[in-house]
């Protein structure tokens, strides 16, 4: 009895320790908003779409007229599934983002502050929390707004609540839109390393950094009327290039997660010279802690599954030769009642001769008293 409970207690335990691991991989996941565009655009219309994201080697120059091109292929796909893209609705998103570092001045001095230059609906795809103000957006009519992350507002102001006050970068004045709070999940704190930092029109970012402002990366949601729809027309577009494609919002589904744990370690190979921005790097981070606590799991529900399988064995085992006994004893009582029955009818003076039920059967059946 003593085996029985020890038995019984390692497997709950060991059980316990699966959901653990399932509940740490969603706890890590779900934390990342730039991977869930794809929900955020499709609200609650019930229509499928995609989010995919396109990130580029240093080598190959992707440029405005990169994305005129690439939206008209867009447009050309959508037709060919009847979707009207002359309808008023925008049935697609895009943005973009470059990288630089700029120096910085406010109300207490100057400081070099990480730049990333950003460019069509970027905060849709990153929806950093605002601390105060407003986002950049394509409709701004001027591109001197910038976003202050929190610690370049406390550096440079000792404060968030900035929106309307000017910095200057490169001697150039630019407003404050708003302050945001930088993603403080696990993935995303281990992957970002730009320290104090700010967001600007990438138009502007060329103009007060002696980088190239080269386009890093290109993202868009869009509708999948059929999967892999979206992620094809972009793979389409890029064929024979290196530039890395990736569709978002099915990187953390079982099948990719499996397809993870065989290919784990190998992840970090790069034959081309890739700049990845943070918010890639923690997603892939994201992904290769899936795939491990996905096969930690697995290795804890083994002994526990077989358990229960050779428990539901016995316990059909047990059933059935109980199921049996009671049916044979059933039908044996139906039996005997019967052949009461039986003899009550043709020997209607029993109950004057003296003897019992069962001395009678035996005497039908040829035994002597």
């Amino acid at each position: 009895m003593k085996k029985k409970i020890i038995l019984i207690s390692v497997n709950v335990l060991l059980v316990i320790g699966f959901f653990v691991c399932l509940g740490i991989s969603n706890a890590i996941i779900s934390p990342l908003h730039s991977q869930q565009a794809a929900a955020a655009w499709g609200g609650q219309s019930g229509e499928r779409f995609a989010q995919v994201s396109a990130f580029f080697p240093e080598a190959h120059h992707f440029e405005m007229r990169d994305i005129h091109s690439l939206r008209q292929t867009v447009d050309t796909a959508l037709m060919t599934v009847s979707i009207d893209i002359r309808d008023e609705r925008r049935f697609y998103a895009d943005a973009w983002s470059a990288e630089g570092s700029a120096f910085v001045i406010g109300e207490r001095g100057e400081i070099s502050a990480s730049v990333i230059g950003v460019g069509g609906d970027f905060f849709l795809f990153h929806p950093l929390r605002l601390r105060d103000g407003s986002y950049i957006t394509p409709n701004d009519l001027m591109r001197d707004r910038v976003i202050l992350d929190e610690d370049l507002a406390w550096q440079l102001f000792g404060s968030v609540q900035l929106a309307g006050l000017e910095v200057l970068i490169d001697n150039r004045p630019f407003v404050i839109a708003g302050v945001v709070a930088r993603d403080n999940d696990f993935a995303s704190r281990r992957a970002y390393e730009g320290g104090a930092g700010l967001f600007m029109a990438y138009e502007s970012l060329s103009l007060v950094t002696q980088d190239s402002a080269q386009i890093i990366s290109y993202e868009i949601v869009m509708p999948d009327p059929v999967t892999g729809f979206a992620y094809d027309t972009i793979s389409e577009f890029f064929r024979g290039t290196d530039v890395l494609v990736v569709e978002n919002n099915t990187r953390f589904s079982l099948s990719s997660a499996f397809s993870a744990i065989g290919s784990f370690g190998e992840r970090g190979m790069q034959t081309v010279a890739l700049q990845l921005p943070h918010w890639e790097n923690a997603a892939r981070l994201a992904e290769d802690m899936q795939a491990l606590l996905l096969a930690i799991s697995l290795v804890l529900i083994i002994t526990p599954t077989v358990f229960f399988i050779i428990f539901l064995v016995k316990l059909g085992i047990y059933l059935f030769k109980r199921g049996k006994r009671t049916l044979l004893k059933t039908i044996e009582e139906r039996d005997r009642r019967d052949y009461e029955k039986y003899l009550a009818k043709h020997y209607h003076n029993i109950d004057q001769s003296g003897y019992s039920v069962d001395e009678i059967i035996r005497e039908v059946n040829g035994d002597s008293f």
